[in-house]
């Protein structure tokens, strides 16, 4: 089952790999979650996409004041972003993504998506959304954790991961980690 918590997701990227000739890929991907408390939990899938295990990360409030002023940076162009992109050709993943007080945005084809010609709406907000994900990634990089379109990792010398089972009910708040 996946686990459930009082505090609100605040970015969520999700990442489902497609098998080239239609069958099952080798996994179902993964999610990764942020809350307004800063936890950050990491999801994995078995082939069907059903639920395997969760770990979960504490980070720093000040992580989550940085994410807040990348969401300011982007609200000339987050809002008008369609909530399907697709490239031309046939994607071997589909990612989706969600920001604090936005729809998800799901792509297919992110790889095609940025090749596309200036001009091209979709190719636009493609690379838009590519480079806040990046940025994103390089906030998660300064705490131990390599996020990626398609692969997510830890410095376990850095950060440690813990179970749901091992939070209490004091949990720590924003701000407070």
């Amino acid at each position: 089952m996946i686990a459930r918590y009082s505090y609100k997701p605040i970015f969520q990227y999700k990442f489902r790999p497609f098998a080239p000739d239609g069958g099952l890929p080798a996994d179902g991907g993964f999610t990764v979650i942020l809350y307004e408390n800063g936890i950050l939990s990491f999801s994995t899938y078995d082939a069907q996409g059903f639920f395997l295990d969760e770990l979960c990360f504490s980070l720093p409030g000040r992580m989550l004041q940085y994410y807040y002023s990348l969401l300011r940076n982007a609200v000339s162009w987050l809002p008008s972003t369609p909530n399907d992109l697709r490239g031309g050709e046939k994607s071997l993943y589909g990612s989706s993504f969600a920001f604090d007080g936005y729809d998800p945005i799901r792509v297919f084809s992110m790889n095609a998506l940025l090749c596309e010609p200036c001009g091209n709406p979709a190719g636009f907000f493609a690379r838009h959304l590519y480079v806040l994900f990046e940025d994103i990634c390089n906030l998660l990089t300064e705490y131990g954790i390599t996020l990626s379109m398609d692969g997510f990792t830890w410095d376990a010398d850095r950060i440690r991961p813990f179970r749901k089972s091992q939070l209490t009910a004091s949990a720590p708040q924003r701000g407070v980690i």
